[in-house]
């Protein structure tokens, strides 16, 4: 079984990287106009995430190992 997590470990720091320009970025004032702009953009920006954190999913489900390995050896 491959364990070799790189694409999603990749997929992963992306979004993280991400988040945390999207938090830096908020906008301080209270202007309305700025406001709204960075909550439209983050709400698409979520979308994209949760696609790409359903995508990460996806493939660590694929890659899931079997769940009953062991065999039945009971003395007769």
């Amino acid at each position: 079984m491959d364990n070799d997590f790189n694409k999603e470990i990749k997929l992963l720091e992306e979004i993280y990287s991400e988040l945390v320009e999207a938090i830096m970025n908020k906008p301080e004032s209270q202007d309305y106009e700025k406001s709204k702009i960075y909550f439209e953009n983050a709400a698409a920006r979520m979308n994209k995430w949760a696609n790409v954190v359903k995508d990460v999913k996806k493939h660590l489900e694929s890659r899931s190992a079997a769940k009953d390995l062991s065999a039945e050896n009971r003395p007769a």
